[in-house]
């Protein structure tokens, strides 16, 4: 009897973590759907690596244009940024420094304008999760920056298999500590202690990419990190009546790490507005909810045009097919998924996905960024309707944490009619790459195709419980 006791208490304790873990949620104020807003100006960016005549190209625009909202801010800068730092290997690589770029602007900023407020809200990894102070955040803390480090703990658990038990069992140790594990990005750079690594295992995110002044936004798909500087990236520069959405939405993530933001309004300098055009900002769910409507809606003779860094999300791949099926053509641009800062990757998830994906229909046209070390980290899809366009770009990969509310995203809905400058630079731009004008940017879907059985069941399993960085 007293046996079996201990065992039904072994059982509860053993569980407990896990349905504590399925219980959590983000809190209120993410997952944002904006109101469709007018918009008084709308700039398509992007960062391209290519081979031109066997050397490495790159057009490059998000960074400038960064730096140039910094340059023109005059009231406030919130700069919402997922990595943020310059640690790689610098005995193999070499990077801009496009870190110390943005942290020498914001000081330069202070200096210029001692009462201009700059909140920096960013992600724990840049610092390992507490196992050092990230070098340029410290700077921009001496120079009276607000720097914020998401709490991550007050989001909801992507992981339950893992997480339960590091709230319960490791949480309250903490992180900070000496460090003695070597980092395993640069081994210059300071070391790692065991419980930041154990935090790490969360696979949690702020993965937002982002800039607001009081003048306008920014909302992108880049990190102004070191190591990304080369990646193939997109962005959307627009002033519009949908900034104040995204001022509370950062506001909500101050207030998980106990910071209350300083009074920060937009003030639209524009007295016009672009015609026949609307945006809307989403986050989290919401990017879902958006990119899932958009699919349905497509009807026989629309086209889909997705540009995409990684692709495992279930619904978001049935949609795909049931769209296909229904006469809707959809061409995908993709990431092979194998480059890494670095580090050679197997395929995975990438190419399991969109193998499986590409034999559900003839309407469903694939091929794969030809990367030389760098990544096509876009995350994008463009909604050819005839009678009008929508595109949705971002942070938010079209995975399960990226999509259903595990990690904090943002991205942009913008809603056109088909002869807007914006609609055509876009369409331009998927042209382009697809077709490999004036330049070599992507390589048919035979040459990154994978017929793995093991790599399948492995990315089913990984999607399903969470136990993945993606």
């Amino acid at each position: 009897m007293y046996l079996k006791q201990n065992k039904k208490i072994f059982f509860i304790l053993l569980l407990f973590p896990i349905i504590w873990s399925l219980c959590t949620k983000n809190p209120i104020g993410t997952s944002i759907e904006s109101e469709n807003e007018e918009v008084s100006s709308l700039k398509f960016l992007y960062d391209l690596t290519y081979q031109k005549d066997g050397k490495a190209e790159r057009e490059q625009s998000i960074l400038s244009a960064e730096l140039d909202m910094i340059k023109k801010a005059e009231d406030f800068i919130v700069l919402d940024l997922f990595l943020y730092n310059d640690v790689y290997d610098k005995t193999q690589y070499q990077y801009p420094n496009t870190t110390q770029m943005i942290t020498d602007a914001l000081i330069a900023k202070k200096k210029e304008n001692p009462n201009i407020d700059i909140v920096f809200i960013t992600d724990p990894i840049n610092g390992f999760y507490g196992s050092y102070i990230e070098k340029n955040m410290q700077l921009m803390k001496e120079h009276n920056i607000i720097v914020i480090e998401t709490n991550l703990d007050a989001l909801k658990d992507s992981n339950p298999l893992y997480s339960g038990y590091y709230r319960l069992f490791i949480k309250p140790f903490g992180n900070n500590g000496k460090g003695w594990i070597s980092n395993p990005l640069d081994k210059i750079a300071p070391p790692i202690n065991i419980r930041s690594v154990l935090k790490l295992a969360n696979f949690k995110a702020n993965h937002r990419k982002l800039i607001i002044t009081e003048k306008e936004a920014l909302v992108s798909s880049a990190n102004p990190h070191d190591a990304s500087s080369y990646h193939s990236n997109v962005a959307v520069r627009f002033q519009s009546d949908v900034i104040p959405y995204m001022l509370e939405g950062e506001k909500v993530i101050a207030q998980q790490s106990n910071i209350i933001l300083p009074k920060l309004e937009y003030k639209n300098t524009e007295n016009h507005t672009i015609i026949n055009t609307k945006v809307k900002y989403i986050t989290e769910n919401g990017i879902f909810h958006r990119l899932i409507k958009n699919i349905q809606q497509a009807k026989e003779g629309d086209n889909i045009y997705m540009g995409i860094f990684y692709i495992t999300d279930f619904d978001l791949i049935k949609e795909i097919e049931k769209a296909a099926n229904r006469g809707v053509s959809i061409y995908i641009i993709a990431d092979p998924n194998k480059d890494a800062f670095g580090i050679q990757k197997d395929g995975s998830p990438n190419r399991s996905v969109l193998t499986q994906l590409h034999k559900k229909s003839e309407n469903i046209h694939i091929r794969w960024y030809d990367t030389k070390g760098e990544q096509y980290h876009t995350k994008m899809s463009y909604f050819d309707f005839g009678y009008q366009n929508v595109v949705l770009l971002g942070s938010g990969n079209y995975t399960r944490k990226n999509l259903k509310g595990y990690n904090l995203e943002a991205d942009l809905e913008i809603i056109t009619e088909k002869e807007n400058d914006f609609a055509k630079e876009v369409a331009a731009y998927f042209q382009k790459i697809w077709n490999n004008e004036h330049g070599n940017y992507t390589v048919p879907f035979e040459t990154y195709q994978q017929n793995n059985f093991a790599k399948r069941i492995l990315y089913y399993l990984q999607e399903t419980t969470g136990l993945c960085t993606y």
